[in-house]
């Protein structure tokens, strides 16, 4: 809404001053007026860049020669109270003979000269700036910027404790301005910093992110700024006819239209919200569904090995050389991270992927157990052991049979760490997290550097431990992980007895499903503002009544 403000106001602040200067000959100079159109197109610019960021230095460059304009327009003008509060109108032989026409058009092509060579000359700054300064620039701007609205403030704030002792409606019409102006002031500052790139100091990097608090912060100041130079602007506007009505007209369409917005936002937004909540939760449904496809590849991998009669002969000829260069083939081509064989008393007789594992007895194992006692297979989720914490893995064993007898056992297994993470999220484009227990064993998610991740880091939020880990639920929830704010969905992850031994979790930061709709809403609220103007330009030039109150008003 902040966005759509500011678009409602910046347009139609912009339109104002359009139609007074149209119909006020009387203004000694149009540098303010200049100032305050450039300054609205500059806030249109820069909103409409969250859209599309290659205006960004327009808007800069248009916002620097506003504050520049303003201030040129408050030192020509010696009051601020020189526009007229009433709507008679009086000549001031400026535009009221040949002459004065003639040195308002002569003003006039010295301010579009002025225009001219100010541009040219900040297309010899700018240009440059862009090849040496680099990503400094938008920064660099904003503080020219800011160097004139300040100037501006020190002269207004002469202005105003100069003329305070006057009436009370003198005192708030230099009073409005002031305010306006700390106001830009403040928000130029604010977005200085916004704009730094990549700033070391941990503050300062979290106002430069994109829609921090930094830049709703700015963009609010220039929402109340414009507010008072409305406020300023009204003792004039009510006092003439045509710009009452039109105000008044556009007001009600603006505030329409404002209130649509917000309406159809919130709205958008529980829809967004429901659909990523229900996309979190599919994304961990495929999540298991893939580690169980992982563990059904290792069961068919490890009856591939039992059923091979070549492994079978050297387990009955104890020939562990022949068969550990065999099962490497299998290690090889299958790609697996365990691969284990028994003999009928569970002591591992070759492990090429561990060949310190040899000797090793797994006899009261469940699994081995029950592949030999029962000659049948199993499979089972289970904890292998890792650095910081224990992996997550699959386990697949398969008796080897001959002749219907039990010769002993293979194990195939995998692990599911963070290569396995990130070949899921290749898959599907969302950030996957593996627990063993309540502790993150294999994650997407990187640190600041970009290649250290947060393995280890256990899980604190107690609704999550308690529903998914104690009581085995799936769980959803929008929550702040490692400085984003994510959608995440988690599912328990059990053993072959049932027992939850850790989970996982799917999630993707707000702002990666929220583009899309921020960049539609943004377009609409375009549409609307640009819709609402020309309502109101409509509504204004078919009142036959205003179009007289607006002839006489010249006449006189």
């Amino acid at each position: 809404m902040i966005i759509a403000f500011g678009i409602l106001v910046s347009v139609s602040i912009a339109v104002l001053f359009i139609v007074t200067y149209r119909y006020e000959r009387r203004m000694r100079t149009a540098w303010r007026f200049i100032g305050f159109i450039a300054l609205a197109i500059a806030l249109l610019f820069f909103i409409i860049q969250r859209k599309e960021p290659s205006v960004l230095l327009i808007s800069l460059i248009i916002q620097a020669f506003a504050f520049y304009a303003i201030l040129r327009g408050v030192l020509a003008e010696p009051s601020i109270t020189h526009l007229k509060k009433t709507g008679e109108v009086k000549s001031t032989g400026v535009n009221g003979s040949k002459k004065g026409k003639k040195k308002s058009r002569g003003r006039i092509i010295r301010i579009v000269i002025g225009l001219l060579i100010g541009l040219v000359i900040i297309g010899f700054f700018v240009l440059p700036g862009y090849f040496y300064i680099g990503p400094y620039l938008p920064s660099l701007l904003e503080l020219v910027a800011l160097a004139f609205i300040i100037i501006t403030i020190v002269y207004q704030y002469r202005r105003y404790a100069k003329e305070k002792k006057k009436d009370g409606k003198t005192r708030r019409n230099n009073l409005y301005p002031l305010v306006a102006y700390i106001l830009f002031a403040l928000s130029t500052l604010i977005y200085t910093i916004h704009l730094l790139p990549d700033p070391d100091i941990v503050i300062l990097r979290q106002m430069s992110l994109e829609y921090s608090v930094a830049w709703i912060a700015g963009a609010i100041g220039y929402g109340i700024a414009f507010f008072f130079l409305a406020l300023w602007a009204w003792p004039y506007v009510k006092a003439r006819p045509f710009l009452r009505t039109y105000v008044t007209f556009l007001t009600i369409v603006v505030f329409v239209a404002t209130f649509g917005a917000l309406i159809f936002t919130l709205f958008a937004f529980k829809i967004i919200e429901r659909n990523n909540y229900e996309l979190m939760l599919k994304g961990a449904e495929s999540q298991v569904i893939v580690m169980d496809d992982r563990a059904n590849t290792g069961m068919f991998v490890a009856r591939l090995i039992a059923e091979d009669e070549e492994i079978a002969n050297y387990i009955q000829n104890n020939d562990y050389d022949g068969l550990l260069s065999s099962l490497n083939r299998y290690l090889q081509s299958a790609d697996v991270d365990i691969l284990r064989v028994y003999n009928v008393f569970g002591e591992v007789v070759a492990s090429p992927s561990d060949i310190r594992e040899r000797g090793e007895v797994y006899a009261n194992d469940n699994l081995v157990a029950y592949s030999i006692l029962e000659r049948a297979q199993a499979r089972s989720y289970d904890t292998a052991p890792g650095v910081l914490v224990d992996y997550i893995s699959t386990r697949a064993v398969h008796p080897i049979l001959v002749n219907g007898a039990v010769i002993g056992s293979v194990e195939v297994g995998y692990l599911f760490d963070n290569a396995f993470v990130d070949f899921s999220k290749e898959l599907s484009d969302l950030d996957v997290s593996i627990y063993t227990g309540n502790k993150i064993s294999a994650t997407t998610m990187k640190t600041a550097d970009g290649v250290s991740r947060f393995v280890g880091t256990e899980e604190t939020d107690p609704d999550i431990n308690q529903e998914v880990l104690e009581r085995g639920f799936t769980h959803t929830a929008i929550q702040t992980r490692f400085g984003e704010i994510y959608y995440s969905a988690f599912r328990p992850l059990r053993d072959v007895n049932g027992n939850i031994i850790g989970m996982v979790s799917v999630g993707t930061p707000i702002f990666v499903h929220l583009e899309a709709a921020r960049q539609q809403l943004l377009t609409t609220f375009i549409i609307v503002t640009l819709l609402s103007l020309l309502v109101s330009a409509i509504g204004y030039y078919s009142i036959p009544q205003l179009r007289g109150s607006t002839k006489k008003a010249k006449k006189k």
